[in-house]
C-alpha cells in the first residue's frame, strides 16, 4: 500500500462525495472520507472479491472498475492491492476514467515529494561526508561508506535508493518508496557514518563537526 498518497484529494472531484479503501484480506477500512454509507466497507469488500472471482473464473482478465447503481451509486477500482469505493452524488459516465486519473496525479505528487525529501536528505550527508573526509583517508571512506550502503540496501522497499559515485551520495529509484521508508534508511546510513567517525576521530572532535554540519544546513534551510 502507498500510506503517503493523500486519498482525501479525490474529494476534488466533481460529484464524489465520500470514498473507504478497504482491505483485499479482511474487508477492513484502511482510509475513508466524505460521506460513506455505515456498511461501505463490506459492500466494497464483498464486490470487489466477487468481480475478481467471477473474473478469473470466465478467464477475462482484470477487473479495471465496478459501477454499483441503487440507493447509492458506487465506484470500485483497484487500488495498491486493495479495493477503493467512491460514493457518487449522482450516476455519472466516464467517473471511472475522472478517478483513475485523479489517482496517477496524486500518485505523481507524492513521488514529485519524496523524491525530493530523498535529494535533500542526501546533500545533508554529503556534507557531513566531506567534512569527515577532509581530515582522513577518502578510499578508507568510500569503502567503508560502500560496504554500508550495500548492507543497508538489502531490503526490496530500498533498494537502489542512494548510490555512492565517488565521494559523493548519489539519489536513485524512490518511486516505490515513502517518507517514512526514506526516513528510516537515511538515519540508519547517518548512524553508520558517525559510527566511524567517531572511532576515527573521537567523541569531541565528531561533535563538532556533526554541529557545524547542522548550522550549514540551518543556514540553507533559512
Amino acid at each position: 500500500m502507498s500510506p503517503d498518497i493523500p486519498l482525501d484529494g479525490l474529494m476534488k472531484v466533481k460529484d464524489i462525495k465520500g470514498f473507504a479503501l478497504v482491505s483485499s484480506e479482511d474487508g477492513s477500512i484502511l482510509n475513508s472520507g466524505g460521506i460513506t454509507p455505515g456498511n461501505i466497507d463490506d459492500l466494497v469488500a464483498f464486490t470487489g472479491s466477487a468481480a475478481e472471482i467471477i473474473a478469473d473464473s470466465c478467464k477475462i482478465g482484470g477487473i479495471s472498475s465496478i459501477k454499483g447503481i441503487g440507493r447509492d451509486t458506487i465506484v470500485i477500482v483497484p487500488f495498491d492491492g486493495n479495493y477503493l469505493g467512491l460514493v457518487l452524488e449522482q450516476n455519472i459516465e466516464g467517473i471511472e476514467e475522472k478517478v483513475k486519473e485523479s489517482l496517477e496525479g496524486l500518485k505523481k505528487d507524492v513521488s514529485s515529494e519524496v523524491g525530493k525529501l530523498l535529494e535533500d536528505r542526501a546533500e545533508q550527508l554529503n556534507m557531513l561526508i566531506r567534512e569527515f573526509v577532509s581530515d582522513s583517508d577518502p578510499e578508507m571512506w568510500r569503502g567503508y561508506i560502500a560496504s554500508g550502503l550495500s548492507a543497508l540496501s538489502k531490503d526490496d522497499k530500498v533498494k537502489g535508493l542512494i548510490k555512492l559515485e565517488g565521494m559523493e551520495l548519489k539519489v536513485g529509484n524512490s518511486e516505490e518508496s515513502n517518507r517514512d521508508e526514506i526516513n528510516k534508511f537515511m538515519k540508519l546510513l547517518l548512524d553508520f557514518i558517525v559510527k566511524k567517525a567517531l572511532s576515527e576521530f573521537g567523541k569531541q572532535q565528531t561533535k563538532i563537526i556533526v554541529q557545524k554540519v547542522i548550522r550549514e544546513i540551518s543556514e540553507k534551510n533559512k
